[in-house]
């Protein structure tokens, strides 16, 4: 089953310009979706990603993982317990417009990128062993988390 099925890549469209702060559009980031399926399709329905501006984490950008695909939209941020994500990607203004520029194609490279380098912190809010039960090893491997062996 094509877990980002029904909703089609875009084509042809410009891309998104931002301002600092401003997160990419529900559009877009729905679009990185269906463009990673290979790492969306082994999550769990329930899973929860959040993307935030973390110099002023008004509000969040969600991707959840349904029965039938990925939904995405803004929500309010009131606090990390309470986005109930599994993952929170909070984005400083740089890694923010690196994130608006890149093609839903290029989008985990400027994640692992921005996570690398400390540009975006990356909340984990559940046990890595909950992560790995509910699908994520190939979302964590694209965002740069490899763990190996007895240390997990």
């Amino acid at each position: 089953m094509n877990r980002v099925g029904s909703v089609p890549a875009p084509t042809g469209r410009a891309r998104e310009t931002a301002s600092p702060g401003v997160l990419p559009s529900p559009d877009a980031w729905r679009a990185a979706a269906v463009c990673h399926e290979e790492l969306f399709a082994p999550l769990d329905p329930g899973v929860r990603i959040a993307l935030l501006a973390r110099e002023a984490p008004i509000d969040m950008l969600m991707w959840e993982v349904g029965d039938s695909g990925i939904d995405v939209r803004i929500e309010p941020f009131a606090g990390y317990a309470a986005t109930r994500a599994d993952i929170v990607l909070a984005a400083d203004d740089a890694s923010l417009m690196k994130i608006h520029a890149a093609s839903e194609a290029g989008l985990f490279v400027e994640l692992r990128a921005g996570i690398r380098s400390g540009h975006i912190v990356c909340y984990m809010l559940k046990r890595r062993c909950v992560l790995e039960e509910r699908g994520f090893d190939e979302m964590l491997d694209a965002l740069g988390f490899a763990f190996m062996g007895a240390c997990r």
